[in-house]
């Protein structure tokens, strides 16, 4: 009997690891059609982001940014995430953009949320000063 605890000890360890990594990357309620009343932000630090500085964002791929895509064509689009997200059943990616805002260069957090098939279904801006210089880039870029 011990030897056959022993033989599903190590798959048992690894499922619940696999669980408790699956909640980390949701810091959001976020329902089955990918939305949520109350977005959860990260806090931009060393604990929770895999690029601390960010990037200016491409303003071609922003603008092709809709619902409905996969997380392949995101991650084409804008990359990787920049907080640490978890690794299964993540309903939403946070990022780091530098965009140029009336009060100068600004750090802003866009998330996207995800449905229950992992479509893209919502994009926020943690500062509406943010979404209006996005809107403002994009704009820019197709003229």
């Amino acid at each position: 009997m011990f030897d056959s605890m022993k033989r599903h000890a190590a798959p048992c360890a690894a499922l619940l690891a696999a669980v408790l990594l699956a909640g980390c990357g949701n810091l959001s309620k976020i329902d089955d059609k990918g939305h949520t009343a109350a977005p959860v932000w990260p806090k931009m630090d060393v604990e929770n982001m895999t690029l601390l500085e960010g990037i200016h964002p491409d303003p071609n791929s922003l603008a092709l940014v809709k619902a409905g895509m996969t997380k392949d064509q995101l991650y084409h689009l804008l990359g990787r995430p920049h907080f640490l997200e978890g690794f299964f059943f993540v309903r939403e990616w946070d990022y780091l953009f530098h965009l140029q805002t009336p009060s100068g260069d600004k750090a802003c957090q866009y998330k996207v949320l995800f449905d229950r098939d992992t479509r893209a279904q919502e994009f926020l801006w943690r500062e509406k000063e943010c979404e209006e210089a996005a809107k403002a880039l994009m704009k820019k870029a197709s003229a």
